[in-house]
């Protein structure tokens, strides 16, 4: 789990990493369109030496200055000006853009990095619903409790409703024994980790589970055989509740041995 939060780590970096490098390719694009290609590549170079003449005739690199004004005036006229300074204003704006995008990025990369360390690093607490609610005593003694009003409804009305009716009494017998339902939990999920907790048979829960499916979601009809298997799951269910109440029973009175 270590390596794989690193490994998101370091990707999540080579990912910022090369979207720095391409605001900085945008920035250099975007300096060059705003002072124009002739004074990238050209520029007016290195200041000549001046050097003392007794000439009244104007210096020759004056005039060749002189001349280079000239020929930039014509070849970039006004609107190339205003062109090139809204190209140059939106190059901007979109690289201001961008370097705030970055730093969103790797202000949510961190802050996810964070979490997960936490979470990671989080000691891992003991399940406390097996010493107080939700304790296999508790469920076990809400199924026992249960055990007529539960049979009744199966038995009693359409199979279709009455396996559905029965099924749903075990989130009822779970809420009694004071076992909490997680909010990512459906009903049939909260129901199995009832039954998972009263360590019951898993064939008939199984077999229970799949009427119950059947009855919830298809639109065939259902008849008394339907019920019938469903009725047998049940007993044989509540079956291995007895059994273990009065297993656990013993134990719990057996002294320890060398203890008289």
């Amino acid at each position: 789990m270590d390596q794989g939060a690193a490994s998101a780590r370091a990707q999540a970096w080579r990912a910022v990493a090369a979207t720095l490098g391409a605001c900085l390719v945008v920035t250099l694009v975007g300096w060059a369109a705003l002072i124009g290609p002739s004074q990238v590549f050209t520029g007016p170079g290195p200041t000549p030496s001046q050097e003392t003449t007794t000439t009244s005739e104007a210096p020759i690199d004056e005039v060749e200055e002189k001349d280079r004004d000239d020929v930039a005036a014509r070849e970039y006229g006004p609107t190339t000006t205003v062109v090139a300074n809204l190209v140059g204003g939106a190059i901007q704006v979109l690289t201001l853009a961008g370097m705030l995008l970055v730093a969103y990025l790797a202000v949510r990369r961190g802050l996810t990095a964070w979490r997960l360390r936490r979470r990671y690093d989080a000691p891992v607490d003991a399940d406390f619903e097996t010493l107080e609610g939700g304790a296999p005593e508790r469920v076990r003694q809400a199924i026992a409790d249960d055990t007529d009003e539960q049979l009744r409804l199966l038995l009693d009305g359409e199979p279709r409703n009455a396996i559905v009716a029965c099924w749903h009494r075990f989130e009822l017998q779970a809420v009694d024994a004071g076992l909490p339902r997680h909010p990512w939990e459906t009903s049939s999920e909260f129901a199995l980790r009832m039954l998972e907790r009263a360590e019951v048979d898993s064939t008939a829960v199984a077999s229970l589970l799949e009427l119950y499916r059947e009855a919830r979601f298809s639109e065939h009809a259902l008849d008394e055989a339907h019920r019938e298997r469903a009725a047998t799951a049940l007993r044989a269910i509540q079956g291995q509740v007895q059994v273990r109440q009065r297993t656990v029973g013993r134990e719990e009175s057996t002294p320890p041995r060398g203890r008289r």
